[in-house]
């Protein structure tokens, strides 16, 4: 085989290994898993490798190569759901699984759509590692939670804020409001994120933003 056939192969061959792939590598310690859908419209979850432990920021749909994955970092898994809906029944299996222990806000206990018993409600935030910081955002609902990860400078966001197709903040104030949502909590839990240092948002719907999070949110608190 020529060197020219050769290097054809191995470029084919890695073509297919990524699409063979169930993750998407986003920072150095980052991952999104693929193919996620949420009553059939696709969202994000993801996976933090932290230096003892993998962080689950929401719970992925069961499978077996996401379990391969997951499993492949030979460090104990667990998981922090943004809120109260995305206690998915898979969190069940995934407990059953890998022994995947679930964090949950004890204000989302009896959120409508939680579909699993986590392991953990917490009301005290809790400290995973010192590169990450639990924070409390209620509005979306009472429970709502965003995940801080301090070496990269990025926001696990839930349903707290998402991006649009322009690359800024989606305006939630324009859509429905469920039973269960605090508009005006939502905005002070917003302006609370202000705090933080951050530059990328990974929400649970919609768009990631990168490099420029805080500023587009910034941007989109003005006036409100």
């Amino acid at each position: 085989m020529s060197k020219y056939l050769v290097i054809i192969y191995l470029l084919l061959n890695a073509c297919f290994v990524e699409e063979d792939l169930v993750y998407t590598k986003l920072q150095e310690n980052i991952y999104e898993f693929k193919d996620q859908y949420f009553y059939g419209e696709k969202v994000h979850t993801y996976l933090i490798e932290l230096s003892d432990k993998v962080l689950l920021f929401d719970v992925p749909t069961y499978d077996d190569k996401v379990k391969d994955f997951i499993q492949s970092f030979h460090k104990p898994a667990i998981a922090i759901i943004s809120h109260g809906s995305c206690g998915i029944e898979d969190g069940t299996i995934w407990q059953k699984e890998i022994a995947l222990k679930v964090y949950a806000h004890k204000e989302d206990e009896n959120h409508p759509w939680l579909r699993m018993k986590p392991d953990v409600f917490f009301t005290d935030l809790p400290i995973f590692d010192e590169n990450i910081e639990v924070i409390h955002v209620p509005g979306h609902s009472a429970g709502s939670i965003c995940v801080l990860e301090k070496n990269t400078h990025s926001l696990f966001s839930g349903d707290t804020i998402y991006g649009n197709k322009k690359g800024a903040i989606r305006d939630f104030t324009q859509e429905s409001q469920a039973a269960y949502e605090n508009l005006e909590e939502r905005i002070n839990s917003c302006k609370k994120l202000l705090n933080y240092e951050f530059n990328n948002v990974y929400p649970f719907h919609y768009e990631i933003i990168l490099e420029n999070g805080k500023e587009e949110l910034e941007a989109y608190l003005e006036g409100k």
